[in-house]
């Protein structure tokens, strides 16, 4: 692959974390963070550090969270020509409320910026995309939007669904996607039925190749990674982590795994390096690590336990 180019969020992340249990409707102590974020703007940042050439394409407003992620993801060597500033419009923020476990309990996304991208601007972008490219989209975009590029794109497509709700724009594009990257709700949403137990996720594998998904890559949680590809149908599992953060850790797991992939990796490599990505990235308070480069992916995959099961033995 010469280039990625990711068209997707690029955002302001206000995280607040509990010091206890939750209680509704009341003011809760905590600590407040405030980080750059946006899955589209994490997987490009995430690419970037392992070394790929990156392009972003997105859209903030003329303020200073816009500014802010200008100038940062210049600084990690993201291609940032294609993101527009935008006056009198708001950068996209997430604001979100953590449990003391530093699991989301709610949250508030602010992503109405993303209308703004339309054929027009994305033309030269695709325009300018060559065979040997990957073009990584996600949900964010309206459904109209998602489908003109999936015509359009010359070259393979790698898709990550967002949410089981913002899922349903990815079901018409399905066939015409390399990688695919749900975690459990939102392949159950598309699926239409529950995925439990192994059988259920080869079962969902199957249903993703059915629908003409080349790779299928089934965040599963503390269950594991399941992959489909070809006649494989595969499930890793490791040792729980402690997470400092959990916010991004997806975004990572994603963006090692289809570099790897693109380099020739096998579905073990890139699987078992991207869970050390993203072990990473628990470990850091940040979306996205500044730590992480090839050789520390080698460090994290050495403390992991990585177990595999043949989903065809279930």
């Amino acid at each position: 692959m010469s280039r990625f180019v990711v068209i997707g969020g690029a955002n302001v992340d206000i995280m607040g974390i509990a010091d206890h249990p939750l209680r509704p409707q009341d003011s809760n102590p905590g600590t407040i963070r405030t980080m750059l974020g946006g899955v589209g703007r994490n997987l490009a940042e995430n690419l970037a550090r392992l070394g790929e050439n990156v392009s972003l394409v997105s859209v903030v407003g003329d303020d200073s969270f816009g500014r802010w992620i200008l100038e940062q993801g210049q600084a990690c060597g993201v291609d940032m020509r294609w993101v527009q500033s935008l006056p009198d419009q708001r950068t996209s923020a997430f604001l979100a409320i953590l449990d003391p476990d530093h699991d989301l309990h709610s949250a508030i996304a602010d992503m109405t910026i993303l209308n703004q991208l339309d054929q027009a601007c994305l033309r030269p972008v695709l325009n300018s995309l060559q065979p040997e490219d990957l073009l990584i989209w996600d949900t964010n975009l309206n459904p109209e939007l998602i489908h003109w590029i999936a015509d359009q794109a010359p070259c393979p497509l790698a898709m990550d669904p967002l949410s089981a709700s913002k899922s349903e724009k990815a079901r018409p594009v399905l066939s015409r996607l390399t990688y695919f990257k749900p975690n459990r709700a939102e392949a159950e949403r598309l699926c239409g039925f529950a995925i439990p137990t192994p059988a259920k996720i080869r079962a969902a594998l199957d249903w993703f190749a059915g629908q003409g998904v080349e790779e299928t890559v089934l965040s599963l949680g503390a269950q594991g990674t399941a992959v489909g590809t070809g006649q494989q149908r595969l499930l890793m599992t490791l040792d729980p982590l402690e997470p400092v953060n959990t916010t991004g850790a997806g975004d990572c797991f994603f963006a090692v795994y289809v570099s790897l992939r693109t380099q020739g990796a096998s579905i073990a490599d890139a699987a078992e390096c991207a869970a050390a990505g993203a072990a990473l990235t628990l470990s850091d308070p940040l979306s996205v690590s500044p730590l992480l480069n090839r050789q520390a992916l080698m460090l994290w995959r050495s403390r992991l336990h990585c177990r595999w099961l043949d989903l065809n033995q279930v």
